[in-house]
């Protein structure tokens, strides 16, 4: 399966009995065995363990949160060590999320850009675009009973169009995977997420979801990988 990352919560009261434990007392309160002369007779205590699941980020993320936005989630040197030699697990803030979302929201933007910049050449400073390119505005139009014909001169398609265009079509098919056949990405009998899928374009409304409906006050909200 590979790393994961996720975001998760625990009660604020909860956080607060456990912050600074050492091992011994974590894995005692989780009534996890504890032996200081043989970790190889230990229980275990994962980081999903601290709490309950929110979110999945997935197996690759590349975004630096500001450094503000994360704390270490235990206080004493024992258990940080332990927990970070092979796991993320980090406190977060709304801050933190507010940066993903964001971080979210100009990766589809820039990717958007990329693939109709060929064909509108001043979208990326106008909101609305004005300029079309020359092969787009070789674009006839006929109608066919109640049809809408479209045809082209292709000799004014220009190479950074073909591989724009390209990359319209791979956008387009690996958008489909999640609406083919029976396919959804989104499930209405099971949890509370509005989405399932890992795509920029769904992911972000269903942190926009979380940032709006998490209980700030009562609850801590933690990021952790394993």
């Amino acid at each position: 399966m590979g790393y994961r990352t996720y975001i998760g919560f625990l009660p604020k009261e909860e956080y607060n009995k456990i912050k600074s434990m050492t091992l011994k007392e974590l894995f005692e309160y989780k009534g996890e065995d504890y032996n200081e002369e043989d970790i190889y007779e230990n229980g275990h205590v994962g980081v999903y363990d601290l709490g309950s699941e929110l979110y999945e980020f997935g197996k690759y993320t590349d975004f630096t949160p500001p450094e503000n936005s994360v704390k270490q989630f235990f206080e004493k040197e024992d258990i940080k060590e332990y927990y970070s030699s092979d796991n993320d697990l980090h406190i977060v803030t709304k801050e933190f999320l507010a940066y993903i979302i964001d971080y979210y929201s100009l990766k589809v933007q820039k990717y958007q850009q990329e693939m109709l910049a060929p064909f509108f050449p001043d979208i990326i400073q106008e909101k609305y675009p004005r300029k079309n390119s020359d092969f787009l505005n070789s674009a006839k139009s006929r109608w066919i009973g109640l049809e809408d014909q479209r045809s082209f001169d292709f000799e004014k398609i220009t190479q950074e169009e073909q591989n724009a265009l390209y990359k319209i079509i791979e956008h387009m098919k690996q958008m489909h995977f999640d609406w083919a056949h029976n396919r959804r990405p989104y499930n209405l009998e099971r949890g509370t997420s509005v989405c399932n899928s890992c795509k920029y374009e769904y992911a972000v409304f269903e942190l926009v979801r979380l940032y709006k409906t998490f209980d700030w006050e009562n609850n801590e909200m933690y990021y952790y990988g394993y």
